[in-house]
């Protein structure tokens, strides 16, 4: 009985959204409650198999909501007793509300500041406890700190390797001595850009095929990224303009890469990066940007991210397809790219956000 309303749903979801595979099932569940996990695979395989289905859709559905993905964000799912459902299904009702200009210019600072956690796990956090300054496990507080957890406390979850989340507290929820002052300034951004982080990124963008280039341009641009890349041993190709310097350069880099791994020139045919190119201009530009400016930040550039995006960003518009989970996965992505250089990938799995 559930089967028509999910993919009712579904149809619907794929028209109005271009979510990742863990926002929809996230929407879905609380639409049509924790059974419809179970019949959400059966009614994509059905959905792909339309002949008259619209080319966008069919493409979102291969390359993003393909089965891989789809049943990756399945299993990282918990269980209908978990105690913590509740609590991760309220942060994503209330993501909502940032996708509007003054919130979610707050959100993406917030996940900028604390460089110390990922820029998803940032997000979680300010999603559970905007006014958050400093937060840390119980043990760590209490290790590095001598704080204990106060026993009103409220803790906020983040995910975790081999575990499926901790719980940590922000020190308004600690008692203890004062914090040292070097732990109150590793929240902010400062210093010269290590050069070493740009020539990383080139590096390892040639491991997705993704060629950069440098080109004379006008003063008004910094850079571009296309899917027509001249050279097929190639699929995409960023040019970035010649005369900016290294960290100017970076930050163009940042933003154009961010297109590409958002999805907004369309699918990788390797399973690299989604399908997302249906998005308005307004939803690409903000996404992309709120990227960068989050990987920018955290490697202590300044950017002029919001002059650019009041331009795009609205209360009017219709800004309910911006993915908050795709913008912290790709801040991510391109941050870990300036930090080491990374193994060949596996063509046999490939590896959607």
């Amino acid at each position: 009985m559930i089967r028509p309303q999910v993919k009712e749903f579904v149809q619907q979801w794929i028209r109005r959204r271009q979510g990742s595979p863990d926002e929809l099932i996230q929407d879905l569940e609380r639409e049509a409650g924790w059974p419809s996990r179970h019949v959400l695979e059966g009614v994509l395989d059905e959905l792909r198999s339309l002949p008259d289905l619209p080319e966008a859709e069919r493409k979102y559905l291969f390359y993003t909501l393909n089965p891989g993905a789809v049943a990756a964000a399945l299993a990282g799912g918990c269980d209908p007793g978990s105690e913590y459902q509740s609590s991760l299904d309220d942060l994503f009702v209330r993501s909502r509300r940032f996708r509007r200009s003054k919130a979610f210019a707050d959100a993406i600072e917030f996940v900028a500041r604390f460089r110390e956690y990922s820029s998803f796990n940032n997000m979680l956090v300010y999603l559970q406890n905007p006014l958050a300054t400093h937060f840390a496990t119980a043990r760590h507080w209490r290790n590095a700190f001598g704080r204990s957890i106060k026993d009103e406390a409220r803790g906020m979850i983040i995910l975790a390797p081999r575990t499926p989340v901790l719980v940590v507290y922000d020190i308004a929820d600690t008692d203890g001595p004062p914090l040292p002052e070097s732990f109150r300034l590793f929240t902010q951004t400062s210093g010269a850009f290590n050069a070493v982080i740009f020539e990383r990124t080139v590096k390892n963008c040639e491991r997705d095929r993704i060629q950069v280039a440098r080109k004379a341009m006008g003063e008004t641009r910094g850079g571009m990224a296309t899917s027509r890349a001249q050279d097929p041993a190639w699929k995409i190709r960023i040019v970035l303009r010649a005369d900016c310097g290294e960290a100017a350069a970076y930050t163009v880099l940042c933003h154009e890469l961010a297109h590409v791994y958002l999805g907004h020139l369309g699918a990788d045919r390797d399973g690299v990066w989604p399908y997302r190119a249906n998005l308005s201009e307004a939803v690409a530009e903000i996404e992309a940007e709120a990227t960068a400016h989050v990987v920018c930040a955290r490697a202590g550039l300044s950017t002029r991210s919001a002059e650019y995006l009041s331009g795009y960003v609205d209360e009017s518009a219709d800004l309910d397809a911006i993915s908050l989970d795709l913008i912290s996965r790709v801040a991510g992505r391109i941050e870990e790219m300036g930090r080491r250089l990374l193994p060949p990938r596996d063509k046999a799995k490939g590896s959607v956000v």
